[in-house]
């Protein structure tokens, strides 16, 4: 081998060998990256023990343990028959696994992907793109609403809440139940649907439990619909028509149908034009003739009263009269003069019984008198405390 190349494979060598040594030094003997310290200074304040240790890259313990996703919604609202959707997202799950629990009488339903619960409607499924844990209800009832608690199987667990609402939607048409329309106007009908989580896909009219067909030879029919958090219908009947009128229904796609009964009037009672009933006048009259005859019955009982008050007074001035004749000895025959004199004055003022009981009062002597008067008086006071 010549010289030169010997020379050039020694300095290769040397060149090497210095890399090497300078790497070492760098490094400080320890292999791999120094995560945490910015220089090699800070690592000779360590001690000569644990600066020869290899560091492993540091991470943060919650990117190290099973964590929820914040941005999960915590409230959800179906509609009621139909399927509900909690779902609850958990990021860096690794070995661990996902619980639903019910809160209202705390049973497991699902865990993992498997149902732990008799009711069948209940189904857990994993989306593995967006780590999302989902709690699926079908048919979803009243009953069903309330709090669901997603957990963790870590120590101690960790727990997500969601609130589940199920609403009814409701339909109402405005002025039911009975509207009362003139012919010749236009009937306009309007129904509202609220509670409903979407707005329906279609709502229906009834007349007479059939379909109303807007493109009918009768025409004038037509029905305007909008949408919203508020879904409302209006049905607009031109020139109305006595066979326009009976029960008219709203049927949502996704709530119980509303009726109204509609009435068009040909002229009669044009007070009754208003919506709703209008019985309520009529009403009225019969309290004022009820009262104007109990006023009526009032006055003739007190009248009836007067006329025994009189009779009661009448007989009794005959009875002292036939005392007093027979008290001065008089004869029988003027006492009863007296007595049948009063009599017929009393039968006069209409006192039937009073005077048949003055004129036996007359033909007696006055013990008997006085016991006539006494029932007369008597009549008299418990008529007028009736």
């Amino acid at each position: 081998m010549p010289l030169h190349m010997a020379q050039s494979i020694c300095v290769a060598w040397l060149l090497l060998l210095a890399v090497i040594v300078l790497s070492d030094m760098t490094n400080g003997g320890v292999h791999g990256p120094i995560e945490g310290y910015n220089s090699l200074d800070e690592l000779t304040t360590m001690p000569a023990g644990l600066a020869t240790m290899p560091t492993a890259a540091y991470t943060h313990p919650k990117w190290m343990e099973p964590y929820f996703d914040p941005s999960t919604p915590r409230n959800v609202t179906a509609l009621m028959g139909k399927s509900a959707y909690l779902s609850c997202r958990v990021r860096n799950l690794a070995n661990k696994t996902v619980s639903w629990i019910r809160h209202r009488d705390i049973h497991i339903l699902t865990v993992g992907s498997y149902t732990y619960t008799s009711d069948q409607r209940f189904q857990a499924t994993h989306h593995q793109d967006t780590d999302d844990w989902t709690l699926q209800i079908k048919w979803a009832q009243k009953r069903d609403a309330g709090m669901y608690e997603c957990q963790i199987s870590t120590q101690p667990v960790r727990s997500y809440f969601v609130r589940l609402n199920v609403v009814v939607p409701t339909a109402t048409i405005l002025g039911g139940p009975d509207l009362h329309v003139d012919k010749g106007s236009t009937i306009n009908l309007t129904c509202t649907v609220k509670f409903s989580p979407e707005p329906p896909a279609y709502i229906f009219w009834y007349h007479h439990e059939e379909v109303i067909n807007y493109d009918s030879s009768r025409g004038g029919v037509s029905v305007i619909t909008e949408k919203g958090d508020v879904t409302t219908s209006f049905l607009l009947i031109q020139n109305a028509d006595l066979a326009d009128s009976g029960k008219y229904s709203c049927a949502p796609s996704n709530a119980d149908v509303a009726s109204v009964r509609v009435h068009v009037l040909n002229g009669e009672h044009p007070e009754a034009m208003q919506t709703g009933s209008s019985g309520c006048q009529y009403n009225w009259l019969t309290i004022v003739m009820l009262l104007g005859l109990v006023l009526g019955y009032s006055q003739r009982q007190q009248q009836h009263c007067a006329t025994l008050a009189t009779w009661g007074t009448r007989s009794r001035d005959v009875t002292l009269a036939a005392s007093e004749s027979d008290i001065r000895g008089t004869t029988t025959s003027s006492a009863a003069a007296a007595a049948t004199a009063a009599a017929k004055r009393a039968t006069t003022g209409g006192g039937l019984e009073a005077s048949t009981a003055v004129s036996r009062s007359s033909s007696s002597n006055s013990r008997q008198a006085c016991h006539a008067h006494a029932l007369a008086y008597a009549q008299a006071k418990r008529c007028c405390h009736r």
